[in-house]
């Protein structure tokens, strides 16, 4: 009887260890915020920087001019490059020399066909040293026809060429102008207005404040990449006078290494705001990250 009375009891116990339902989240501590995008941005031509209308802590947007080199020779380049493209292409349609040629060559024809047409009739009307010039003439008139119709096909592509030269010389122009390359704030000004940067030197550092990285460690014994990959997250910080705040992201990246601990890296993305004129969240935080599993 007393072996018959634990059987129930040993089974109850079974059940109830394996039916224990996996947890909803997943809270990590000490996570580190980072940044999700920055630029260091060159001066990708040397010269004088003639204007520099930003200054640090400057929210710009994607475009923004950000910096201007001295551009007054390339300016010019532009400009003598756009004329000469007027000029080509005027030159390239222009088929008066093609039009004057064939109009030529059928006069010269039909009048050596008349030619032909008499002294067939009579022969001896016309000296053949005169049929012969007229012939003469009518091929004159047949090659210089073929020869406009071929400055006018090097006439097009001499346009072709004027147009890259523009395309280039344009380029050249821009290549002076730096723009933002994305949304950001300013964070460091390496020269100013009126200094002189070389091609390739910092001029600017740009930072992107409005959404931030979130990483923490997950154990590999515990948890699979599947199940936090994409999954939305809610970061807590503790900010000054211990107040708490709250953000949400999701999963963006789950590195697919574990390192030596047993734990693999899980990356969320987490958009900012600001209170007061100013962001909340700052690179270098230490925050509190949960992960809704289901």
């Amino acid at each position: 009887m007393r072996r018959l009375a634990l059987v129930p009891v040993l089974f109850v116990l079974a059940f109830s260890a394996s039916a224990e339902p996996a947890a909803d989240t997943v809270t990590l501590g000490n996570c580190l915020l980072s940044l999700a995008e920055e630029a260091q941005v060159p001066a990708q031509e040397a010269g004088v920087l003639t204007k520099v209308p930003v200054r640090e802590g400057q929210q710009v947007a994607t475009g923004d001019l950000l910096a201007q080199i001295d551009d007054q020779i390339p300016q010019r380049q532009y400009d003598v490059a756009k004329f000469k493209l007027k000029v080509a292409e005027k030159q390239a349609s222009d088929d008066v020399d093609v039009r004057y040629a064939e109009a030529a060559y059928w006069v010269a024809k039909k009048k050596l066909e008349k030619y032909l047409q008499a002294n067939a009739k009579t022969p001896g009307t016309i000296p053949e040293t005169e049929v012969d010039l007229q012939r003469l003439e009518r091929d004159k008139f047949l090659l210089s026809y073929e020869k406009a119709k071929k400055d006018m096909a090097v006439a097009a592509l001499q346009a072709k060429v004027s147009d890259a030269e523009l395309q280039a010389a344009d380029v050249n122009v821009k290549r002076r102008k730096l723009n933002a390359p994305l949304d950001a704030v300013v964070v460091e000004l390496s020269r100013h207005e009126g200094e002189w940067v070389e091609a390739g030197g910092p001029v600017m550092r740009l930072v992107r404040v409005d959404l931030l990285r979130v990483e923490g460690f997950l154990n590999a014994t515990k948890h699979r990449a599947s199940e936090v990959q994409g999954r939305p997250v809610q970061v807590t910080v503790t900010l000054a006078h211990g107040q708490r705040e709250t953000f949400q992201g999701k999963i963006i990246y789950v590195k697919p290494l574990v390192e030596a601990g047993g734990d693999f890296l899980v990356r969320a993305e987490v958009q900012n705001r600001k209170e007061g004129g100013a962001w909340v969240l700052s690179p270098g935080m230490s925050a509190e990250m949960t992960i809704q599993l289901k």
